[in-house]
């Protein structure tokens, strides 16, 4: 992981810190702050290296994609696309064009769901998995991204567990803290399947996809 995606990780993790301490009524200022942060350091990348405008556009296209599967599947509980889109438009962009998509599907998604103190948890949990995606390359084996896009379903699960702990179970013990992941369970494995199933039988051809666009463009 180079040092640019080392300052996004500990920025992002000291949000979520100040997000702990003044309490969830400024959930909203911490998940702009979240995202300026993000942006922040995407664009200072961008002014770094020589960039175009198509790459925003794939960045939308890929955002506008994950939030529309989210939005579409939102009565079948932890059914939803969107770790599959990011983690392919994140191989295909890069570590930090992953964090920072991650971040613009959670808060722009949540316009529909609703906006709350589990919003900048919910950004750092897909811009976490953008990131790792992102360390990945696009030759990356079937059966090593269908793995991750398991984990990840996990991941992002363990992380919104952590928010609810934190801000809901008292007193936290061990058995409260395990009491908390098994009812959780269920919902982070169908998300965690549903995300490997869709790798494995579509994952690659639409790697290709992304990949053929990002050479006619040469774009990242």
């Amino acid at each position: 992981m180079n040092r640019k995606s080392t300052i996004l990780l500990v920025l992002s993790l000291l949000v979520l810190i100040l997000m702990a301490v003044f309490s969830s009524r400024n959930y909203l200022l911490f998940s702009f702050g979240f995202l300026i942060v993000t942006l922040g350091v995407y664009f200072w990348r961008f002014e770094k290296s020589q960039h175009n405008s198509k790459e925003i556009v794939f960045i939308a296209i890929i955002c506008a994609l994950a939030v529309v599967g989210r939005i579409i599947f939102a009565a079948l509980p932890s059914v939803k696309p969107e770790l599959f889109i990011l983690i392919l438009g994140a191989v295909v962009s890069g570590p930090e064009t992953g964090f920072l998509m991650g971040t613009i599907i959670a808060l722009t998604s949540n316009m529909y769901f609703g906006q709350g103190v589990w919003t900048p948890w919910q950004m750092f949990a897909l811009g976490m998995i953008g990131l790792i995606s992102g360390l990945m390359s696009s030759g990356v084996p079937k059966w090593l991204l269908v793995v991750w896009g398991f984990a990840s379903g996990f991941l992002m699960g363990w992380i919104m567990d952590v928010y609810y702990i934190i801000g809901y179970v008292d007193p936290i013990t061990i058995k409260s803290v395990f009491t908390s992941i098994m009812a959780s369970f269920y919902f982070d494995f169908v998300h965690a399947l549903f995300t490997a199933v869709l790798l494995l039988f579509v994952g690659k051809r639409w790697i290709k996809l992304f990949n053929n666009y990002k050479q006619k463009y040469d774009l990242f």
